[in-house]
């Protein structure tokens, strides 16, 4: 809701959530501006730590070697880069060619990975490249790694250049399919799948709509939406993730995992803006960080999915004015506008708006709240502030109030269901004879929330 003096709002958007925990949540939240902002969901769950390409800073990528230190040092999940062989078989390997980290005969071990068997790949050594030490390294089949690892951990899956990859999609799911990882991924997020490639994600999506999905690339809030709609996550690099990328993220309930994080300052930079976990090849610097807040083995792959679940039932889009089911809704009607401040006046000025509720609660409570960090409560004209802050109270036939108060307290109770009632409310700014007052709008953007404890 945005209060303006001086001014009009230029447009609103309506924001509606719902949940229906046991224990007390916001059920339904509406929230009008003149630039709109959806609130944050909370993130339950501790950030993940993801083995890029197993643990890549100390073992050469994508081996057996790699995965295994990794798996040691406490990943959540290690990570498969996915390419198809000539003779149609997933193997792991970032590079869509061998030549940067396969050693071997020419004809066998560079060029393309497609223009290659099976048969010429297994002639390589995935990692003389990286140490002598670990020549008798192979570049393993997909179908290798779930055999050695089995239901022990968690994997995280990417499509590599799936345009050019014969049904690398259908090939993937058959493989999660044959070693019986379907329905875990499903279930307990066991596998996520990930690909820069929307195309891609979106054929898997349609093949199984249940299973989680990771759009890896652009760190630009704009896209978040369209992702949401087949994904659950977002994997941006991580130079351009900050706080607000990942609160617009998590009001889409879109965890976030950026990629490849191995300095520690920009580890902690993102664990202080909220991300959801992020790829390193330095897992032990990661948990170094995380300390006891690293869940043990398959358990933060758990928790990340009970608190994605758990997102989507607060937070479900509604329609502008419209109902979350049949249980509750909050329509609220014009902006609230003071008009003119008069300088060297002292006077309380008050605004106006209605709002409409309709509850099947046993009892819901209206509360109106700053979800800025700035001037929280104060009307604001750029960097200027308001002296005094903003009070609020609400008037209904049907519901039980009382007079003005601050704002983040409950202003409106009702102590049973209750239909199309239609509340007053009245907002008060007392302005000071002697305050000085900047030229130009003064607004806030406020949410307002329908609440209950007992469903």
């Amino acid at each position: 809701m945005s209060l303006i003096a001086g001014g009009q709002a230029r447009r609103r958007q309506i924001l509606l959530w719902n949940d229906w925990s046991l224990m007390k949540k916001t059920l339904l939240a509406l929230s009008l501006a003149l630039i709109a902002a959806a609130p944050a969901a909370a993130q339950a769950a501790e950030p993940l730590a993801i083995g890029h390409r197993g643990a890549s800073g100390t073992r050469p990528e994508h081996t057996f070697a790699s995965y295994d230190r990794a798996i040691e040092l406490g990943a959540d999940y290690i990570e498969q880069d996915l390419q198809l062989t000539k003779d149609g078989v997933l193997v792991v390997m970032h590079d869509t060619t061998l030549n940067r980290t396969a050693r071997g005969a020419a004809e066998n071990c560079t060029g393309a990975v497609d223009s290659k068997t099976l048969a010429q790949i297994k002639t390589c050594s995935a990692g003389s490249w990286f140490d002598p030490a670990y020549a008798d390294e192979k570049i393993p089949t997909l179908e290798e790694v779930f055999q050695r690892y089995g239901k022990s951990v968690n994997y995280y899956i990417e499509t590599k250049a799936p345009e050019q990859a014969d049904h690398m999609e259908e090939r993937l799911l058959a493989m999660l399919d044959q070693y019986g990882l379907r329905e875990p991924a499903v279930s307990e997020w066991q596998v996520l799948i990930q690909s820069f490639s929307a195309d891609s994600l979106k054929k898997i999506h349609a093949i199984d709509p249940r299973l989680p999905l990771i759009q890896l690339g652009d760190s630009t809030d704009a896209h978040l939406p369209a992702i949401a709609q087949y994904a659950v996550g977002s994997g941006p690099a991580y130079g351009g993730v900050d706080a607000a990328y990942v609160s617009a993220a998590h009001a889409l309930c879109v965890d976030v995992h950026p990629y490849t994080v191995n300095d520690t300052a920009a580890m902690q930079r993102l664990l202080d803006a909220g991300v959801d976990g992020m790829f390193t090849n330095y897992v032990d610097r990661l948990n170094g960080l995380l300390g006891d807040r690293n869940a043990p083995g398959r358990q933060g792959a758990l928790d990340a999915k009970a608190a994605h679940d758990a997102c989507m039932a607060r937070f479900a889009q509604g329609p502008i004015g419209g109902t979350v089911g049949s249980q509750l809704s909050l329509t609220l009607g014009a902006p609230a506008s003071f008009g003119a401040f008069t300088p060297g006046l002292a006077l309380d000025y008050v605004a106006t708006t209605t709002a409409t509720t309709t509850s099947t609660a046993a009892d819901t409570a209206l509360t109106v709240s700053d979800p800025s960090a700035t001037a929280t409560g104060h009307l604001v004209n750029g960097a200027f502030a308001l002296a005094q802050p903003l009070q609020v109270r609400a008037q209904s036939a049907r519901g039980t109030s009382g007079a003005y108060g601050p704002l983040g307290a409950p202003i409106l109770t009702y102590a049973g269901p209750v239909s199309g009632d239609v509340a007053t409310v009245s907002f008060r700014q007392p302005i000071a004879a002697d305050e000085g007052l900047r030229s130009g709008s003064y607004d806030k953007q406020l949410t307002f929330s329908l609440s209950t404890t007992t469903p």
